[in-house]
């Protein structure tokens, strides 16, 4: 049994593979492959490709459109995840997000101040939103409201993690830890018999670590508003828009890490609660029952749930 990490760059982050296998040359061959899944899903699903299938549907609103097996699955889940969190995760908020700044890919923003003039109107389809979505299973269709466009963000690199996770261990892998820009899955074994540990970053100081989480299998994420951040004609913005205002949130909370079955609801949840707030977001998370980190602008943090059972050698809570 040998372990193997490999990197690389895909959907805006840094990822990285380890991969526990029999052998050196069956590690390489599972990260190979997996690292090509990503780049076919992030081929699906990116908004800065305008040939990816999910911007070709959104130049096709008003009408009922196919999309692949992967991209329905996408949206559906898109779609029940704006029903568990009471509205507070959206996948329709494209044109808020563009009206903001982030009309090109992070990398690609500079340290320029951007004129948020120059990106159209925040309210740019207010009125509609997820449930006014049709969607017909039988044929795989997908008909969004005229002037209704998507962005799958964080909830597709969440569902990439977990789809690579699944491949790996349906592909021969003895374990894994699946690390796409902060989105991560583990199961398995690593080489030492020891749990996966997994390194919460400090928002207030980054490369630092706040806490270590040890998992057995699992997901996490964190959402913050301490990385995607730009400058703008009307003052800093940050990439997490709140659907009742349209604009970036403003909220007492300035990371929350969840940990989950699977990363594409620690995702989806780690950005609803960062939306909510500390006390709203702590009430979502008791409903569904997950555990988290909950870090504020002060630098405090909160543990919720079951998350001190995770945490090992951390500075959390202070």
């Amino acid at each position: 049994m040998i372990q193997r990490v490999h990197r690389f760059t895909a959907m805006g982050s840094a990822c990285s593979l380890t991969i526990t296998a029999a052998d050196g040359d069956a590690a390489e061959s599972l990260a190979l492959r997996a690292e090509a899944t990503v780049a076919q899903l992030e081929a699906l699903w990116s908004r800065f490709r305008p040939d990816s299938e999910l911007m070709v549907l959104d130049e096709h609103t008003g009408e009922d459109w196919g999309v692949g097996p992967d991209t329905f699955a996408l949206i559906a889940a898109a779609l029940e995840a704006h029903r568990r969190t009471d509205g507070l995760f959206d996948p329709t908020l494209l044109d808020a997000l563009v009206a903001a700044g982030y009309d090109r890919s992070f990398d690609q923003l500079g340290d320029g101040v951007i004129p948020i003039a120059a990106h159209g109107d925040a309210r740019a389809g207010a009125g509609v939103g997820p449930e006014q979505i049709g969607l017909d299973h039988e044929r795989a269709m997908v008909m969004l409201p005229a002037g209704l466009r998507l962005d799958l963000g964080g909830i597709a690199k969440g569902r990439a993690a977990d789809v690579v996770a699944e491949q790996l261990r349906r592909r021969g892998a003895i374990g894994a830890c699946v690390d796409l820009g902060g989105d991560i899955v583990v199961f398995g074994a690593r080489e030492v018999d020891e749990p996966w540990g997994i390194a919460v970053d400090d928002p207030q100081r980054p490369g630092d670590d706040l806490a270590l989480l040890v998992l057995e299998q699992g997901a996490v994420a964190t959402s913050s508003r301490a990385r995607r951040r730009w400058a703008t004609t009307e003052g800093p913005a940050h990439h997490l828009i709140d659907p009742r205002t349209r604009r970036p949130a403003v909220t007492d909370l300035l990371a929350v890490t969840v940990v989950a079955a699977e990363a594409m609801w620690a995702e989806v949840f780690a950005k609803a609660v960062l939306i909510a707030g500390s006390v709203e977001g702590a009430a979502l998370l008791d409903t569904v029952g997950l555990p988290a980190l909950l870090v504020d602008e002060s630098g405090t943090v909160t543990s919720v749930g079951v998350m001190e059972s995770f945490l090992m050698d951390a500075q959390a809570p202070r």
